[in-house]
């Protein structure tokens, strides 16, 4: 799911949290916001190095007056997922608490502004002298989240989720099989580092033959693959609302199952899911 805000102010700053990388001005504007963040009892932003160069790439363009890179493209070429992005631009002359102050008291960013949703943070400044205005700082700042792993027991969450939706429908509970487990890992690091999504890897290989090199004697194998669901509980509703991964979880002949996962901090290929994840459910020979 990705959910970008965009919002152009006309003369306001934008603003960002602090860490000594930023420019004293890019650090005065942090240091403002979370003071007004702490009286409302939110978190103190914190500063990402990688929105803090998409921001100043995406200020320098604006101010020089440059079509440049999209805000996806920035803030993903600088190594940030371009999921949960929100983005403040502004063209300003007034002192940095000011700008600052602004941003609580309009309606428009004081959602950004004021969340605990929104953690991270990158501040961009470039100034111009315009020739009507004089000095002008053209700010951007980019508020996001980096994508976080699953929890540690993710592998008996998504089991205990099936066996939930298959106990509704009057089904046994599968068991997880060591060899099926293997299987079903190999396939979710081979989605994620060979960069692609699917039940036949690039290889020509299907599920049978994953399961079989992993040792594992079956009668029937299916496979149920999921990306970008950040929890067990979301790759499993989506595996719901799927036929055909539904038909297969709701397989009256498979008893074992096998669920492998691999998260990638800096998904920088094709698919840029971030989370990968595969389940083999098989009826043993």
């Amino acid at each position: 799911m990705k959910w970008i805000l965009r919002i152009g102010l006309a003369v306001l700053l934008g603003f960002a949290p602090a860490v000594a990388a930023q420019e004293r001005p890019e650090r005065d504007m942090i240091q403002s916001i979370n003071e007004m963040r702490g009286k409302r009892a939110l978190s103190p932003l914190i500063v990402d190095p990688r929105l803090a160069k998409a921001a100043q790439r995406l200020a320098r363009n604006a101010a020089e007056r440059r079509r440049g890179a999209s805000l996806c493209q920035a803030v993903e070429d600088a190594g940030f997922p371009c999921g949960s992005i929100g983005s403040l631009t502004s063209v300003a002359q007034d002192p940095v608490p000011m700008v600052a102050s602004s941003f609580f008291s309009d309606g428009e960013t004081r959602p950004i502004v004021a969340t605990q949703e929104l953690r991270y943070a990158g501040v961009g400044r470039h100034s111009v002298e315009d020739p009507r205005f004089g000095d002008l700082d053209y700010w951007v700042v980019l508020l996001g989240n980096p994508p976080r792993p699953a929890t540690r027991n993710w592998r008996r969450e998504v089991l205990k989720e099936v066996n939930r939706f298959r106990a509704t429908h009057g089904l046994r509970p599968l068991r997880l099989a060591p060899l099926l487990n293997e299987a079903a890992q190999r396939h979710a690091d081979d989605m994620a580092y060979r960069d692609y999504f699917a039940h036949e890897a690039p290889n020509g290989t299907g599920p049978g033959d994953r399961a079989a090199s992993a040792g594992y004697r079956f009668q029937t194998v299916l496979e149920n693959l999921a990306a970008g669901q950040q929890t067990p509980r979301e790759a499993v509703e989506g595996w719901k609302n799927s036929p055909g991964h539904r038909r297969a979880m709701l397989n009256r002949k498979i008893t074992e199952a096998g669920i492998g996962y691999r998260f990638l901090s800096s998904d920088r290929g094709r698919i840029r899911s971030f989370h990968y994840w595969a389940m083999s459910m098989a009826l043993p020979r």
